[in-house]
């Protein structure tokens, strides 16, 4: 008995320092900014510098989203397996770091292209580095998130690390908005070849020291890295089996869902903020985008509110709650005047799309374990990696999801009126959907979540 509330009792006290999990976090940060500074600038870098055709850019993403559908997955599935560094160095933490470096200083080829001029020559540079773009994030994207759940074990010490998570994605964010927004600001460097390629190197530089800080929260300890020995013992199935067995786990398809439809969202909005401030607004440069400040604030504001609601209500309802509310958030957008009143409607619909954003970054990372937990009760062994490469794989297909349907709108209703459906209705009609597919097949409830956390305790996994 005595035995049995010890184990309990070790699920919701917090294993590791605030330090530890900040610094683990930072991968979170790192690629916010970078990521920003992709999907928010690839557009004008094209426009201004690159000058690949409509064609020649989305079927540079197309090809970038194809390779998509093998290399996520199979990166996860081959570290799920991987034995090389386990004793020495841990299960996850030499690939962290093998995809972590080098996808720091990425960016910078992506926005210094040597073949400008040169249509075919632009466009193969530019496609070869988004693929290593892809390929190195995911080495390390995987592999953090598969550390995730047995680093962090207990429900409360998850929640911590999420609401830890949406700050410092906020801080990613905010700092891929604004270096670049300031860096291309027409009385900084402007839109120039030069402009591209300063700020793509700022962001480089601070993503790598951001990296090397975040060596010593994705140490495995020593129990750890035992533990996992043990584990690696047991036969591993093929590729195959497991992708099919994911297809058939209900709460995961739930997650993931969601999530795609978060992420086309978002993809969508923070690619056109500009260009919605430009065209709608009629205010370009820094004062432009600074309408959509807003959402920076709000949402380190209310993580802290949705992570105490979350122990009261559970993590599956607060992310529940931010889905639908971010659905319909951007509304107004359709109707937003120009000037002044522009601003100030487009700043207050992005401050409410912060708060509730909150939700959703904050219980990110405690529903995945939550589905990942479960799966390893059933199925008797953990392969976080796999699940994680799938979740990446269907999310970086939103590049190429928002990309073609904003195309594909201004081609049929123009640009302004493209601007204002997609930066309004869409995100309406995608959001809906996703938070409709989360809240039919994810039923995973807090009871179910912490007994999964003990049960996994007792099976040495």
């Amino acid at each position: 008995m005595s035995d049995s509330v010890d184990k309990k009792n070790t699920t919701k006290k917090r294993r590791n320092s605030i330090g530890i999990i900040f610094s683990f976090q930072l991968g979170n940060l790192v690629w916010f900014m970078v990521n920003q500074g992709f999907r928010m600038r690839i557009l004008g870098f094209n426009d201004n510098v690159l000058n690949l055709t409509p064609l020649l850019f989305v079927t540079a993403f197309a090809i970038f989203t194809i390779y998509n559908m093998f290399n996520d997955p199979i990166i996860g599935h081959l570290c799920d397996r991987s034995t090389r560094f386990v004793e020495r160095w841990g299960k996850r933490f030499p690939f962290i770091l093998m995809g972590g470096i080098p996808f720091s200083v990425i960016l910078i080829f992506i926005f210094i292209n040597p073949f400008v001029g040169s249509l075919i020559g632009s466009f193969i540079w530019f496609l070869v580095f988004m693929i290593l773009f892809d390929t190195f994030f995911s080495l390390m994207d995987v592999n953090r998130w598969a550390l995730f759940p047995k680093k962090f074990k207990g429900d409360k010490e998850r929640k911590l690390a999420g609401f830890i998570e949406a700050i410092l994605d906020t801080i990613g964010i905010a700092l891929g908005f604004l270096i670049p927004m300031i860096i291309l600001d027409p009385d900084v460097l402007g839109k120039t070849a030069l402009g591209y390629s300063v700020q793509a190197i700022v962001i480089s530089v601070i993503s790598f020291i951001l990296i090397l800080l975040m060596i010593p929260g994705i140490k495995e300890p020593k129990e750890i890295r035992a533990r996992q020995v043990k584990l690696d013992q047991f036969e591993y199935t093929n590729i195959l089996q497991d992708l099919k067995f994911a297809s058939k786990n209900r709460n995961f398809l739930g997650y993931l869902i969601l999530f795609v439809a978060y992420s086309v969202t978002m993809g969508g909005i923070m690619g056109l903020m500009a260009t919605y401030a430009e065209k709608i607004i009629g205010w370009s440069g820094i004062m432009g985008e600074l309408a959509f400040l807003g959402y920076l604030i709000f949402v380190p504001v209310t993580a802290p509110i949705w992570f105490k609601i979350s122990n009261k209500v559970g993590a599956r309802k607060v992310l529940l709650i931010g889905a639908a509310a971010l659905a319909v958030s951007g509304i107004p957008l359709l109707f937003a005047p120009a000037d002044l009143p522009g601003f100030i409607l487009t700043f207050v619909v992005a401050s409410m799309a912060g708060a509730v954003d909150g939700a959703i970054e904050s219980m990110n990372s405690p529903i995945f374990s939550s589905i990942v937990d479960k799966t390893a009760v059933e199925n008797k062994k953990r392969e976080e990696g796999l699940y994680r490469g799938v979740v990446v794989f269907f999310q970086r297909t939103s590049y190429f999801i928002w990309i073609f349907f904003w195309e594909s709108l201004k081609l049929l209703t123009g640009e302004l009126l493209g601007l204002r459906i997609y930066m309004s209705l869409f995100p309406l009609v995608v959001m809906t959907i996703g938070a409709i597919g989360f809240w039919k097949l994810y039923t995973i409830s807090q009871k179910e979540l912490e007994r999964n956390v003990i049960e996994l305790e007792e099976l040495g996994l």
